[in-house]
């Protein structure tokens, strides 16, 4: 496996593990669980068995409201602009009742049918921080059978992929600073595209977390299935 489809792995799967964790603990554990000392604690906790509406307290869901509607949704608009004809769900899909749990104080995660979309809102302003298909998290990080030949083309052309990165960060990447990789050469995945932006030193063999870093795959059909900034 080349350092650059392990540098990314190490990284989705580390975020994938703090929402994972979270999002498997069952509710009845979770209510009697002590915040981790080092994480704010958190003032909304929703279980997934009943509604929102159900959950919060009049206070809170108001609270919750506004924030939605004045701070998540222009910005999952902007997003969902940005990469418009390559996402797994709609905008109209993100919704209050798909929200399922806050974590480490500024995460907010909706799930919407298969897929974990997280936004951060907090002292960093407002962004779409997290988005993975559970087919994608099953692909990515499983190798082939051997039984189908390895696809390395790639759905999107570089050029594609600059104008993705600009839209969306809002600046030019320097060319030093993306890494574009097929997803077909180690995992599942076959045809798709893996790329990594911002961060990237060390003559692209390591990553370091700065502000500036934006990760995204696109599967075999261009679409978005995973998502990081």
């Amino acid at each position: 496996m080349n350092k650059n489809w392990s540098r990314f792995l190490a990284l989705a799967i580390a975020v994938a593990v703090v929402l994972s964790v979270f999002l498997l603990i069952p509710p009845g554990k979770r209510r009697n669980q002590p915040p981790p000392e080092s994480a704010p604690v958190s003032q909304i906790r929703v279980d997934t068995n009943l509604p929102v509406t159900s959950q919060l307290a009049e206070a809170d869901l108001n609270n919750f409201t506004n924030r939605f509607e004045k701070h998540f949704k222009p910005e999952i608009t902007r997003w969902c602009k940005v990469y418009e004809g390559r996402l797994p769900f709609r905008e109209s899909d993100v919704t209050i009742d798909k929200f399922h749990s806050k974590v480490g104080g500024f995460l907010y995660t909706f799930m919407i049918g298969d897929t974990t979309f997280t936004m951060y809102d907090g002292p960093q302003g407002t962004h779409v921080f997290y988005m993975m298909t559970r087919q994608a998290a099953q692909q990515l990080n499983s190798v082939p059978n051997g039984a189908v030949q390895h696809d390395i083309s790639m759905p999107v052309s570089r050029q594609v992929i600059t104008g993705l990165l600009k839209a969306d960060a809002g600046y030019d990447y320097p060319a030093d600073q993306i890494s574009i990789h097929p997803t077909g050469i180690s995992g599942s995945m076959q045809g798709g595209v893996m790329v990594e932006a911002g961060g990237i030193t060390g003559n692209n063999v390591f990553r370091v977390m700065t502000a500036t870093n934006l990760d995204f795959v696109l599967d075999g059909n261009g679409t978005l299935v995973s998502y990081q900034h």
